[in-house]
């Protein structure tokens, strides 16, 4: 077992037009079995400030989100302004 930090500070970096990235160690991902392709599904918690993201659930799979009004929708969304 190997000794790894559970904690980094990380920036965020504009990937596209309108959206931002940030990259997890490649150590944390290599940890979790995390390939290039490999699905997620992310969790918006608005009230505790916080996006959740679950690497594997066998019970709810992306595919099973046919209907676009499961979804919470939100037109808070803006556009990143340029540098």
């Amino acid at each position: 077992m190997s000794l790894m930090r559970k904690t980094t500070l990380r920036k965020f970096f504009l990937f596209g037009r309108y959206s931002l990235a940030i990259l997890p160690p490649k150590k944390w991902l290599t940890e979790l079995d995390v390939k290039a392709g490999d699905s997620s599904l992310m969790e918006f918690d608005r009230k505790k400030q916080r996006i959740i993201i679950h690497l594997q659930q066998p019970e709810v799979k992306l595919e099973t989100i046919k209907n676009p009004d499961q979804l919470e929708k939100t037109d808070d969304w803006q556009p990143i302004p340029p540098l």
